[in-house]
């Protein structure tokens, strides 16, 4: 996708939290109350692949798109702040796969 697209198919990948929650994951020590839809263990697979190649062709592209379209003086600083974004993303997916546990032994649908 060009630059001005590029934030579709990122918010798309929203999709794959719900898709993960439904795969048969049961955490240690936790009773699961979320009903399973996956049972599929390639389902699974398949799904995390996905999500990473995903994950590392948007956040290549994005990487490249913000030095490229902004002035030259300012290349280095925008792709400073691109890849301290990146790494806050990283950082913020890490802390929230600890909620996952708590939404599996607490929601109910």
């Amino acid at each position: 996708p060009s630059p001005k697209y590029l934030w579709f198919p990122v918010i798309l990948r929203a999709a794959f939290l719900p898709l993960f929650l439904f795969c048969n994951y049961k955490p240690l020590g936790i009773e699961r109350i979320l009903p399973v839809y996956i049972t599929n263990d390639w389902a699974y697979w398949a799904i995390a692949i996905v999500m990473s190649f995903s994950s590392g062709y948007l956040s290549s592209l994005a990487m490249m798109y913000t030095s490229k379209y902004v002035e030259p003086r300012y290349a280095v600083t925008a792709g400073m702040f691109a890849a301290a974004m990146l790494i806050t993303g990283i950082f913020s997916g890490i802390l929230f796969s600890m909620v996952f546990p708590i939404l599996v032994e607490r929601i109910t649908w």
